[in-house]
Order: structure tokens, then sequence, then C-alpha cells
């Protein structure tokens, strides 16, 4: 009976996957997922650098021979829209339009975000007050609408949706770096460089700043996908890119018309390929985040 127990025990404890067997599949699922989502980044970032030699043609270039062809025609694709433009270029250059304002809002944000939070952080108590409450009331607030007015009353072009994705999207960026440096201005080696003589500037933008980037990092990658879509949604909305310049957003303001019509291709591509970038990078983001707070917060 012992015995029978004893192998029981010993098959058991053979066939239950210890932690690291349970640990081997998510990590590798992830790093798949991790690899799968820079690839495609990587490949979208390439067709919008290069789009000018990959295209063949101009993004606004007509031909009245060749006009509402589906895609597979000769030539083109993609197919054509009712004007005769390639989709093919359009979705290229579209691309190059859609990801820098992406990059662009992304790197404002994080910047002006951290910046804030970080001063705030280590500012007198007023400033403290003051950026967490503006953030806490713009939080409360729906962003899409403020960027919206904010874009209808400046105008329609990239410098102005850069604007109003960086003015309405800095509070969650600025309040990670604020609790992020409250919490290592007490750790053991900013009392040391303090006890060596440092002053607070240095401090702040050597010991400070930089250890509270690996949350702040995933916090981009998660922005670059939001500045994405609200580009995306201004544009579609009609107070984004300029209407005669080629963007995913655009695309989509172009062919809502055509929907009817048959041409659902005019509305797939584009709609399909900002669907695929936000993944990506939510991925990216997701996996960034999972490596900042792994161990404690280090990478």
């Amino acid at each position: 009976m012992s015995g029978t127990t004893a192998d029981a025990g010993t098959t058991s404890a053979v066939l239950r996957p210890g932690p690291g067997r349970r640990a081997a599949a998510p990590a590798g699922a992830r790093r798949a997922a991790l690899w799968s989502a820079a690839g495609v980044l990587a490949l979208l970032g390439t067709a919008a650098v290069f789009a000018p030699w990959l295209a063949g043609t101009g993004p606004v270039a007509t031909d009245t021979t060749a006009t509402s062809l589906p895609p597979g025609s000769s030539g083109h694709p993609l197919g054509t829209d009712p004007l005769g433009r390639d989709l093919y270029s359009r979705m290229l250059y579209g691309a190059r339009y859609s990801l820098l304002v992406g990059l662009l809002s992304g790197a404002a944000t994080v910047a002006a975000g951290t910046v804030l939070g970080a001063l705030a952080a280590v500012g007198p108590r007023w400033f403290d007050a003051l950026v967490s409450r503006l953030a806490d009331a713009l939080l409360a607030l729906p962003m899409i609408l403020v960027a919206f007015a904010f874009a209808a009353v400046a105008g329609a072009s990239v410098t102005t949706v850069v604007l109003a994705i960086a003015a309405t999207a800095w509070m969650p960026v600025a309040l990670v770096a604020r609790a992020e440096v409250r919490s290592l201005r007490e750790r053991e080696f900013v009392r040391a460089a303090h006890s060596l003589g440092l002053s607070r500037t240095r401090v702040f933008a050597r010991h400070l700043v930089p250890n509270a980037l690996p949350p702040i990092a995933a916090i981009a990658a998660f922005e670059v996908g939001h500045a994405i879509l609200t580009e995306s949604t201004l544009s579609f909305l009609g107070v984004g890119i300029p209407p005669n310049t080629p963007s995913w957003g655009n695309l989509l303001t172009e062919a809502r018309s055509h929907l009817l019509t048959g041409q659902w291709y005019t509305v797939a591509f584009p709609a399909a390929a900002i669907v695929v970038t936000i993944i990506a990078v939510n991925v990216l983001a997701t996996n960034l985040d999972q490596r900042a707070f792994a161990e404690g917060g280090t990478w």
C-alpha cells in the first residue's frame, strides 16, 4: 500500500509541471508575439521610408482609363479609386504620414509628460498639486473631443495634429513619471549621491529621471499607438491631415462614400493597416511593460 502511494506520488510529481515548465510556454509565446510585432512595425516603417521607390507612381497621380479597378488588376495590386489613383501607392505614402504623426506625437507626449511629472515630484508642493489636479481634470474629459476642438480651431495640418495629440495625452505619462521619481527619491543610491555633494539638479538629471524611464518607455509605446489612432480619427472627421495629403485616416474619409458601391477594398486596406499597426504597437508595449515591472521594476 505504501509502495503504491509512493509510486503514485512519484508519478504525480513527474507529470505535474513545475514552475519552470509553467513559465516556459508563456515566455515563449510572449517572445514570439514580441518578435512578430517588431517585425510588422519594421516592415511598415521600411515601406514608409522607401515609399517613393516602392510605389512606382505618385499618390495623387490619376489615370482616367483605370478608375475603380479591383485588387489584383494589372499594374495596380491593390486596385484604384474612382479617380484612378493607385491605392498601393496611396497606402505606402499614407504610412509615411500616419507613422510620422504617431512617432512625433508620441515623442512630444512622453517628453512633456516626463518633464512635468518629474518636476512635480521634486518641485514645490503647489506645482505638484497643480500638475496632479490638472492631469486628473483632463483625464475626466473625452480627449478626442478636446483634440477635435483644438484641431478645428487651429486648422488642419501635421503640426496641429501633433500638438493636439500631445496636449491631450501627456497626463498618464506625467502621473507615472511623478510616482516613479517620488519613489526613487528615498532610495539609498539617491541619498548617497546627495551625501557626496552632488547638486539637486545633477541628481535629478543623472539618477532620478534615467531610473524612472523603464516604465515610461512602456507608456511611450502605448502613446504611439494612441497617436496613430487619434490621427486617423481626426483625419476621418476632416480636421487632421489636410485632405489632399494621403494618410490612412484620409483614405478612410475618401472611401466611406464608396462602401455601398461594391468598392469594399478602398475601406478595407487602410482600416486593416490601422488595426494591424495598433495591435503590433500594443503587443510591443505590453511586453515592454512586463519587462519594466519584472523583478521589482528592473529590466
